[in-house]
């Protein structure tokens, strides 16, 4: 695949060492290619200019690492300049810091000059104590992302309700150390809550009494395991973590980039490669910005002398070889995933009929085209506040048999209106497949005339990466793609299809994609059981997210005349489900994500916990702690309840349950009751007891 064959409108190009980076400022989709036809490239300019508008801040942190002597030198016009010819060169993006830019006069005006004249990427930093909803509107519409630093005032939280009301994509930078995890995990629920985009978890760099211990690290990992919100580690926290790297630097050399991939520009008009390093080269203009940064590589790569630099300590996680195809979603490290739709229908035809009304105006990667748009809303299957938002089409959309299956990258859900729409057009969308990291696979299933047959087909494999079984007359396979951990694996599902249609040839083939990782002996153990049948009862949850989530999920309780629903927190559960088309079509047009479940007995997981009353001035508060042991002994009582877990949230006043029933709706209603008791907020989520299980039976009945 060559680098202009990615060369879509939109894009702009960086030229990598050895590679060339393709990005979407709207989307924040980069795509890097490296192949033979790249090796001669060299990059040209930094990527990502952390812009240092002033130095004057309205909050005095003991912790802040900027140097409060330095003067503040830009103005709106020579940062314009600067900016501008940054972006002539080949930057992509700029983030605002400082300092606190809001008080950076002309701040606004700044922002809309380079929107005006500029393809730059704008991103902003800030402690949201000086944001307004009056004077927000100047610039919305303007900056891609918000970082919202999160400290002890309080008023960050009215910045995030500002920014909810505006549509604003935002994210929460989060300072730890040994001593804030105990209130991290709570920190973690109330921002989902709020509806932030992601979370950056940042360590310190400098004072020596605020770096994590060993046993913090370890119990900082369990809590990012653990977050309801999509979550990141800075790269200054190295390795000292023992979390997965899923991104080995832009150029796969494992560094943290600064001053090559990014740099640092001050208030006072220096470059530095970030802002914990000291002293710094001339920066008043894009000329001598990027003749720093062409000529001192030596001095900009060194480490800082500050504590709790990464690039004092050795990077030993390395990921495996860079792929030559990666695409990836972020502004300034925002963490997407792979987001997946597998939709199923009763044929083949009718397959390819929903896909036929889409393939003729799908722009892979772009905003999604006039015609889709009249199709969803005359399909009502737009929700009225989804219209305005970015959304993209899916970069691949392919056809398997009777499963039609979307590909995106995103944090959320990128496609919601392509679920509704399939349900709508009768077919069944597979619960989950939003935010995918890893564990991606095509599961499929080949129709032989007779178990020699079979195993011919099994024996006439040349695909290394495909895991075959034998099934009397029918064929098992499972090949992973786009998965760096896997050599030689197929980089896109379409590479993937074609690997299926050699390996079938005329034969009759049914395919879907699993979302978890399972080994060849749950895969037999899911055959041994195939002569059982499944007792079946259909159901469909809801669930919401956001700062009005249970709002929300009340008012869409309240919108079902008719229909026997639980309500629960955040959740929507319906029994026996009827129609589920309409129910998952309305579900969608209110913003939730939909899971149908079609197992008797269920898993259902949850959350619940007590948030901390507002600050009193000089006085400490914190939350009602949840009572883990009176909670187990309430949900042991019920007859209905197996599996029970009732943990610790990490953090003393929050609870994780756990449990297998055959009544979640019974279960949903005495938590709900119980969380309402003691005064606390509930999540809730139900899941199939065994997908792999469900998933092996579904391509299996697809033949037949």
């Amino acid at each position: 695949m060559s680098a202009d064959s990615l060369s879509l409108a939109g894009f702009r190009q960086l030229p990598l060492d050895g590679a060339i980076l393709y990005f979407h400022p709207g989307s924040g989709t980069h795509v890097r290619v490296a192949t033979a036809s790249t090796r001669h490239l060299r990059r040209a300019a930094p990527r990502v200019a952390m812009f240092g508008i002033t130095n004057a801040c309205n909050l005095r942190c003991d912790f802040c690492s900027r140097d409060t002597g330095r003067a503040s030198h830009w103005t709106v016009a020579t940062a314009a300049a600067a900016l501008r010819g940054l972006a002539t060169a080949g930057t992509l993006e700029v983030a605002f810091g400082g300092g606190e830019p809001l008080v950076f006069p002309g701040f606004a005006e700044l922002v809309a000059e380079l929107r005006a004249t500029t393809p730059l990427a704008l991103h902003l930093t800030t402690n949201g104590t000086l944001v307004r909803a009056a004077t927000w509107r100047e610039l919305s519409g303007h900056i891609g992302m918000v970082r919202l630093s999160i400290y002890e005032d309080p008023r960050w939280r009215d910045a995030a309700a500002c920014f909810a009301a505006a549509g604003q994509r935002w994210g929460a930078n989060l300072l730890v150390d040994d001593g804030a995890l105990v209130q991290l995990p709570a920190r973690l629920a109330e921002l989902a809550a709020l509806g932030t985009h992601d979370v950056s978890i940042l360590t310190y760099v400098g004072p020596r009494d605020r770096q994590l211990s060993k046993p913090g690290a370890q119990r900082l990992a369990r809590i990012l395991d653990d977050s309801p919100v999509p979550t990141r580690l800075s790269v200054c926290a190295g390795d000292r973590v023992p979390v997965s790297r899923l991104f080995d630097g832009m150029d796969g050399t494992g560094d943290c980039g600064a001053g090559y991939d990014f740099v640092s520009i001050t208030p006072d008009q220096r470059l530095q490669s970030c802002s914990f390093q000291d002293g710094g080269f001339p920066a008043r203009s894009a000329d001598e910005i990027l003749a720093g940064w062409r000529t001192q590589q030596a001095r900009l790569a060194q480490p800082s002398e500050r504590v709790g630099c990464a690039r004092r300590l050795p990077m030993v996680n390395e990921l495996a070889t860079v792929p030559a195809v990666a695409v990836w979603r972020s502004f300034a490290g925002n963490n997407s995933g792979e987001c997946v739709m597998v939709s199923k229908f009763e044929s083949t035809a009718q397959a390819e009929q929903y896909l036929a009304e889409l393939v003729p105006a799908w722009d892979p990667g772009e905003p999604y085209p006039p015609a889709w748009r009249a199709l969803f809303e005359t399909s009502q299957v737009m929700a009225p506040r989804q219209a305005e938002e970015l959304a993209s089409c899916p970069r691949e959309l392919v056809a398997i048999g009777r499963s039609v299956i979307a590909l995106g990258y995103d944090a959320d859900d990128a496609f919601p209106e392509l679920r509704a729409l399939a349900w709508q057009r009768g077919g069944y969308v597979i619960p989950h497949g939003i935010h995918v990291h890893e564990g991606l696979a095509v599961l499929a299933a080949i129709r032989c005339t007779d178990a020699d047959d079979a195993r011919g087909v099994i024996a006439a494999s040349t695909h290394p990466r495909t895991r075959l079984w034998p099934h009397g007359d029918r064929v098992l396979a499972a090949i992973a793609f786009n998965d760096h951990r896997v050599k030689d694996a197929p980089t896109t599902l379409a590479e993937a299809k074609t690997w299926l249609l050699e390996l079938a040839g005329d034969r009759p083939l049914a395919a879907e994609l699993t979302f978890d990782e399972f080994s060849d002996d749950q895969l037999i153990a899911v055959k041994q059981r195939l002569g059982l049948t499944l007792p079946i009862l259909p159901r469909l949850l809801a669930t919401f997210w956001g700062s009005t989530q249970e709002a929300d999920a009340a008012a869409f309780g309240r919108s079902l005349r008719g229909q026997p629903v639980t309500v629960a927190g955040n959740a929507v559960l319906a029994d026996r489900v009827e129609r589920p088309k309409r129910l998952a079509v309305l579900a969608y047009r209110h913003h939730a994500y939909v899971v149908a479940l079609r197992g008797h007995e269920v898993k259902l997981t949850g959350s619940v916990w007590c948030e901390a009353p507002p600050r009193t001035k000089g006085k400490k508060t914190s939350a009602r702690a949840v009572d883990c042991e009176a909670l187990r002994t309430l949900l042991a009582a019920r007859s209905d309840v197996t599996d029970l877990d009732v943990k610790p949230a990490s953090y003393g006043h929050g609870a994780h349950i756990g449990l297998r029933t055959a009544d979640p709706s019974a279960i949903l209603n005495t938590v709900a009751r119980h969380a309402e008791a003691i005064g606390a907020r509930l999540h809730v989520g139900v899941n199939e007891l065994d997908p792999l299980a469900w998933a092996v039976r579904r391509v299996l009945a697809d033949l037949d």
